[in-house]
Formats: C-alpha cells, sequence, structure tokens
C-alpha cells in the first residue's frame, strides 16, 4: 500500500425500611437543618454538582486533594456492618462497611490512576477518607440510608446510618472527583446531608426477551449504583406478544425465554438455549450487586407471559380460540402446582426476601381464579419466608375476591390499575407508570428513548399523570407513606434482534441519571439548576462511569482510532494511539500491486489483531479488500465479542452484519480476485454501508410483528478485535489500508481516504 501520513488524512477528513415501611419525601416538620440547601458563608465553595443532587450543602472554604497519600480508612467498630444493615434491605446477609470500601477503592483507582489503600482502624489523618456508622446518633432525623459528608482539612469523613448509606456517601465523591480537575482531584471542602426521599429507586430489566450476558448485568448493577439506586427487578421469562389461538395457529414456534439453567432435570427443560444462567451464576451475581449497595428481586411472570412453559405443555393453554398460546390455564388442576414447583425450585436461589410473581395481562375473563391464584401464591411465598410483588392488574381482572393488601403493587399502567385506589386499601405501590417510565427498544407505544427533560422537568414519584400533576383522582400525595418509590423499566418486546447490546446500554444509561435525580431528590434540584445546565455535566458523568465497557467509546487522540497501511511489513499503528496489530496463523505482508504497495495475504485461519473490542458510534470503518476465490460460508471479515462483518452468510456470498448472534444482510457481493473498497459508517441514526465509495446499503432490522411490518436502521457496533477470525473462519484474500475513525464519514469522504490508501481504484 502507498504509505499515506495520518496528518494528511486528518487535513482531508476535517474538510425508611424497604418492603416494611415507605419513607416518604421529607416534610419540613422533618428538617434537622434550617440552612436551605446550598447556603453557605460567602465566598465559600458552592453546592458541587453530582447526580442525585445533595439534599442539604454548607460550603466552606479551600480544598481537599486526592493524593498517593490517601488511604480509606474504615472504622473499626462498624468494619463488619451495623445494626440497622440487615432490617433495611430485601437481601439477606448485605455488604458491610469494609466491602463497600473495596469498590470504592477500585473506582478510585480507575477514575484517577491513584491507588489508595484500605485499612481498619479508628484512626484516620489528613489525607484519608474516613467511612463510618452511627449517623442517627448525631440526627436521629436522618432515614436508614442517609449519610453526613464532611469535607475539610483534617480528611474525610463519611457517616452513615447503615453501611448502604455510607456507600453513597462514597458514590458522591467519586463523582466529584469524575468532575475534579485532574491536576489535583481536588474537592470543595464543607458539609452534606444527604438523604432520599423515596425508599425504593428501581431500576426494572427485561432479560427474558433479550439475551443479556451476566457481565452486561453487571455494568447495569454498576450503572445504576452510581445513581444511588438501591433495587433491581430482573424480568426471567417472558415472549413476544401472541396473537389469540384462532388467528396465531404457530404460536407454540414463537420464541420464549427462560433464562434460568436448574440442574435438575424437571425444570432443566425450560431453561433457553441462547442464555441461561445458572445457580452459581445468580450468587456471583448477588454477591457483585451486594458490594454495590443494590437489591435483586427475581421475577417469574405468570400466569401470562408463559409460553416458555406452554409450548411444553400445550394442554395447559387454555383450550380456547379466543385465548393466548401464553395464558396458563388457572382452572387446570396441574398448573398452580407447577408453578409453585418452580418457585420452589428457584427460590433458594436468591436472597431476596420478596418476589415478584408478575400476574399481568392475564385473561380479563378470569379474573377471580386469577385473583385467587395470586392470594395463594403470597400464601404460599410467605411459606417459604418471602413478600410478594405482582404487576398493577386489578382493573384489568375485575372480580369480588380481593387481593391480598400485603402485595405490592409496582405501578405501570392506569389502565390495568388505580393508585389511589391501591393505597386506600392499604397496598403499597411502586411507580413505574408508562409511558413515561417505560423504555422500549424500537417500538411506538413506548419510549424508545427516554425523555430526560421532561422527566427532568416534570416526572416525580408520586406523578401518575405527568400531564396533570394537580389531579388528586390520578395522582398521590408526595408524602403517601404507601408509595414506596419508582423507577423506570427496561421492556425488550421485539426480542434480541431489535436492538444491539450497546445500543441497549445506550439508552438505558441515558435514562438512569435522570431518574436516578429524581428518585432521590426529587424536584429539589430543578429551580435550582435548569436541565440545560444539568445534561452537560450529567453527560460527562455518564461518560466516565469506572467499571464500563458497553459504552465501546475507546480513547483516542485524534479523530483516527486505528490505520494501518502494512507498508513497514507488519501492522503499526499510523494514528497518534499506537494501536498497534498483530499478524497471527500465516497472516503475512505481501507485494500486492495494482497500485496497492504492500497488503496483508490472509487464510481461513490466519487473523490480524488489535487492542480495540469496538466502537459505538459514531465512527467510520473502511478497508480495501480482494478475496481470492469463492469463500467458505461466514467467512469473517471483522470480529469481536460484539459482533462480525461477513463476506458470505450461510445461504448466500453477501456483505452480512452480525450483532449479538443476530444477522442484517446488506445485499453486496464482493466480486472475487479484485480489489472493493468496504466501508461503513454509523452516526447515531443510520449505520451506512458504502461499497466502492458509494452508499450502497443500511443496516436494517425488519420487525415482522403484525401490528409493525417495518423497517428500523440499526446502530451497528464496529468491530474491531480482528481483522479476520481467531476462531479460524477467516475471510480468504487480500486486505490493505484499514482505517477507524472516532467520528462518522460520508461517501465523498470515503473516496478520498481510501484512494489516498492506495494507487488504485475499484
Amino acid at each position: 500500500m502507498k504509505r499515506v501520513g495520518i496528518a494528511f488524512l486528518a487535513a482531508i477528513a476535517a474538510a425508611g425500611v424497604i418492603g416494611v415501611s415507605a419513607n416518604p419525601v421529607p416534610s419540613s416538620t422533618q428538617a434537622v437543618s434550617s440552612k436551605p440547601s446550598g447556603t453557605s458563608k460567602s465566598n465559600a465553595n458552592p453546592t458541587p454538582f453530582v447526580i442525585p443532587s445533595l439534599q442539604e450543602w454548607e460550603g466552606a472554604k479551600g480544598q481537599w486533594k486526592l493524593s498517593a497519600a490517601t488511604r480509606i480508612v474504615v472504622d473499626a467498630a462498624y468494619a463488619n456492618g451495623g445494626a440497622l444493615d440487615a432490617g433495611n434491605m430485601y437481601m439477606r446477609n448485605p455488604s458491610n462497611l469494609q466491602q463497600f470500601a473495596a469498590t470504592f477503592q477500585s473506582d478510585i483507582s480507575a477514575v484517577t490512576g491513584i491507588d489508595v489503600e484500605v485499612v481498619v482502624s479508628s484512626k484516620y489523618g489528613k489525607n484519608d477518607i474516613f467511612l463510618t456508622l452511627g449517623a442517627e446518633k448525631k440526627d436521629p432525623k436522618l432515614n436508614h440510608e442517609g449519610y453526613l459528608l464532611d469535607i475539610s482539612n483534617k480528611g474525610i469523613t463519611v457517616q452513615g446510618v447503615t453501611s448502604r448509606g455510607s456507600f453513597w456517601g462514597t458514590r458522591s465523591l467519586l463523582q466529584m472527583l469524575i468532575l475534579a480537575d485532574e491536576d489535583g482531584y481536588a474537592l470543595p471542602q464543607g458539609h452534606a446531608r444527604d438523604y432520599p426521599n423515596y425508599n425504593e429507586r428501581l431500576f426494572m430489566q427485561d432479560i427474558a426477551r433479550k439475551p443479556i450476558p451476566m457481565s452486561d448485568l453487571e455494568e447495569y448493577a454498576t450503572l445504576t449504583s452510581f445513581y444511588k439506586y438501591n433495587t433491581l427487578l430482573q424480568h426471567y421469562n417472558d415472549n413476544p406478544a401472541v396473537q389469540v389461538k384462532g388467528v396465531m395457529k404457530d404460536w407454540q414456534e414463537k420464541y420464549a425465554g427462560f433464562r434460568l439453567r436448574s440442574d435438575n432435570p424437571e425444570y432443566s427443560m425450560y431453561a433457553s438455549n441462547d442464555t441461561a444462567y445458572t445457580k452459581q451464576d445468580m450468587r456471583q451475581f448477588q454477591d457483585f450487586v451486594k458490594a454495590r449497595g443494590l437489591d435483586l428481586i427475581p421475577e417469574i411472570d405468570a400466569p401470562a407471559h408463559s409460553l416458555c412453559f406452554t409450548k411444553f405443555h400445550p394442554e395447559w393453554s387454555i383450550n380456547s380460540d379466543t385465548a393466548r398460546g401464553d395464558w396458563l390455564d388457572l382452572g387446570n388442576p396441574a398448573v398452580e402446582p407447577f408453578l409453585k414447583g418452580v418457585w420452589t425450585e428457584f427460590v433458594d436461589w436468591f436472597d431476596s426476601s420478596q418476589i415478584s410473581i408478575g400476574a399481568d395481562e392475564y385473561d380479563p375473563t378470569k379474573g377471580d381464579l386469577a385473583r385467587t391464584f395470586i392470594n395463594s401464591m403470597h400464601d404460599f411465598l410467605a411459606g417459604l419466608n418471602r413478600t410478594t410483588r405482582m404487576w398493577g392488574s386489578e382493573v384489568r381482572l375485575p372480580g369480588t375476591v380481593e387481593i391480598d393488601s400485603d402485595i405490592v403493587t409496582t405501578y405501570w399502567d392506569a389502565s390495568y390499575s388505580n393508585a389511589n385506589a391501591l393505597v386506600a386499601r392499604g397496598q403499597k405501590v411502586s411507580n413505574l407508570n408508562a409511558p413515561d417510565a417505560y423504555l422500549v427498544p424500537r417500538t411506538y407505544a413506548y419510549e424508545d428513548f427516554i425523555d430526560s427533560r421532561k422527566i427532568y422537568n416534570l416526572w416525580e414519584p408520586w406523578v401518575f399523570d405527568i400531564l396533570d400533576k394537580t389531579n388528586t383522582s390520578r395522582n398521590l400525595r408526595p408524602d403517601e407513606p404507601l408509595l414506596t418509590g419508582g423507577g423506570f423499566a427496561n421492556w425488550n418486546d421485539f426480542l434480541s434482534e431489535s436492538v444491539t447490546r450497546v445500543e441497549l446500554y445506550d439508552r438505558v444509561s441515558k435514562a438512569a441519571d435522570v431518574f436516578g435525580e429524581k428518585l432521590w431528590a426529587g424536584a429539589k434540584n430543578i429551580d435550582q439548576v435548569s436541565y440545560d445546565k444539568w445534561a452537560p455535566l450529567a453527560k460527562k458523568l455518564r461518560e466516565n462511569i469506572p467499571g464500563i465497557t458497553l459504552r465501546r467509546r475507546p480513547a483516542s487522540k485524534g479523530q483516527y482510532l486505528i490505520s494501518y497501511d502494512f507498508e513497514d511489513g507488519a501492522a503499526a499503528d499510523g494514528s497518534d494511539n499506537a494501536n498497534n496489530g498483530e499478524l497471527h496463523n500465516g497472516a503475512t505482508v505481501v507485494e500486492a500491486g495494482e497500485g496497492h504497495g504492500r497488503a496483508v495475504k490472509m487464510t481461513a485461519d490466519s487473523y490480524i489483531s488489535t487492542p480495540i473490542e469496538g466502537i459505538a458510534y459514531p465512527y467510520a470503518v473502511g478497508m480495501w479488500v480482494k478475496p481470492s476465490g469463492a469463500q467458505q460460508a461466514k467467512a469473517v471479515l471483522l470480529e469481536s465479542g460484539d459482533g462480525r462483518v461477513l463476506v458470505s452468510n450461510s445461504t448466500s456470498p453477501t456483505v452480512t452484519f452480525v450483532q449479538d448472534d443476530n444477522e442484517y444482510n446488506t445485499q453486496i457481493i464482493l466480486p472475487a480476485d479484485q480489489w472493493s473498497h468496504l466501508a461503513f459508517s454509523a452516526d447515531g441514526t443510520t449505520t451506512r454501508v458504502f461499497y466502492n465509495f458509494k452508499h450502497a446499503a443500511s443496516v436494517n432490522y425488519y420487525n415482522p410483528r403484525w401490528d409493525v411490518l417495518q423497517n428500523s436502521t440499526m446502530q451497528v457496533t464496529a468491530p474491531l478485535r480482528t481483522i479476520g477470525s481467531a476462531n479460524g473462519n477467516s475471510f480468504s484474500g487480500l486486505v490493505d489500508g484499514f482505517f477507524a475513525m472516532d467520528r462518522a464519514s460520508y461517501a465523498g469522504e470515503m473516496a478520498f481516504i481510501g484512494k489516498h490508501y492506495a494507487n488504485a481504484l475499484p
């Protein structure tokens, strides 16, 4: 290949107790300090920006700086936790102060590069961060997740009522460090009194209809913990919406997910082949989330959403052409014992004292039958020392049987449930009201991306009608004691192929910060900080959360992330990033001729590795390709854990994008034994594919659901880990002029770049 300086290319391009009693918004009579949040002495430090906002801040003068001398000192008196820890979580055996300190230690290192030591002691110095408990003795009205934060020239003290409360104080400090000047990591001196307005701050995720690796679930836990959420609700079984049997004759053939894999053959048959979690998986995951202050509530949804069961036992479905195939027949004497057997099998996998049974969207003609089932499950779980939770359903399940008022309702839709009626009968309510708190990728009934501005300005947990907040018949009081809190839900109605793992994280992360703000501090901050001032700082925090890889935005010193021309006889990076590649298994630099200078010859076993996993939008990736004869099926041009670019799929020799094992065909064919230029670019709206410098295709998902039937554009995550495949299924032929940019590009620019990598035309 003709060597072209990257500078030249750049110039071209430049052209309360949860589950026991709610903890409502503090009233004016509950305040301990008469000083309003953000007030302080003249010229003192203003309230530092964190999400969620600090409830109260008294600024001092001066700064405290993190340094190599800093230690995290865990109070020896509370290293193993405090007396109030266990009673204030759903989970048994919650993490203690020392375990939280280890999480904080890792986070500080990731953010600052400074390795701080964790020690257990009753003494600390001016360089240290001291974690302790006992805040309720100093401040009796501080709730159980509250904490007191002091930053002074004597050091930093975080004093919680519980170990989890102290951990929330470390989240505030971590965010201050992210926003601090990197030259000094200086934090403003002052005193904060911080506490959540609501006891439950929840993220619900449908992992039944979208297979999600355990590593991704850990990143969602890291994300939500960063914003002081305290509860994850995971939905383990579901299927796409099915029509009634009389219309959808093939209902048994539809996809159904069940994500728990037992080694008991009586239940192992239901586990999904694509992704399912073992008991050990769930043990490790719960230990991970506990160390981040989170509870995990498991959900197995029945008697609707149960195709994972009825496809194996069609005789258990309702025998009617007007019934859906995923509805279990509660009139069948085998069904309820089976469901109780399912929970008997799996309940001990989970540390949570609360279980969600789902119980929504069932046959409305069987209201009393469903209500009786719900109460029976409640009694059954009580015998297993668990409380019960369900989705709001009572309006759509009419009947005379009263649903037990001890059951917690996850409220989601006014046509299914009535919040005022629920609290009137003594039932606890958590607000995940749709459409405002529903994130459903590529749907048309709910939000594809949450409207953060609307949530910031209008939503709070007590608001069930965002357009009519003063209507007392549709909203609860802010201080309603039976309102546990709320959160937002991610449903994946259109299955795995409708959204990639990276696209999904992008959507969830852009909702997590704003809901986190409102769940903790309510509307208190919006009068002081407008959304337009809040959003840029929120973005900076969101892009720098330690432990997150799903953003797939690798650091780059310029717009070129990688540039390989192979003229040096290897894969030296011509960008400023030193992202050098390595040639493996017979990949060889050869004289290519035809104006290309040197290129790499590939066989089925060859590949070139790079130090970069992939890149999410915006980006542009391109290369020259000369296939040698016919290619094997599914021959790989690019590959990473996020997906592949194939030069042939299983049925045709067409360029195909693979994301999360779902294929998206472009119908582009690379001719054998001649050079072609292939490039693709994602800009946040579309992934465009360029063949010989012309826009030849876009990567689309076709939604086949009967009420949608249309294309949606996908945002492909560019796989960059290998050119070819390390798994022995590589493209055969020559490659040249490989580049990856950290911004989107277009056809005209692609032509300039491609033609300057080689003195050749396609």
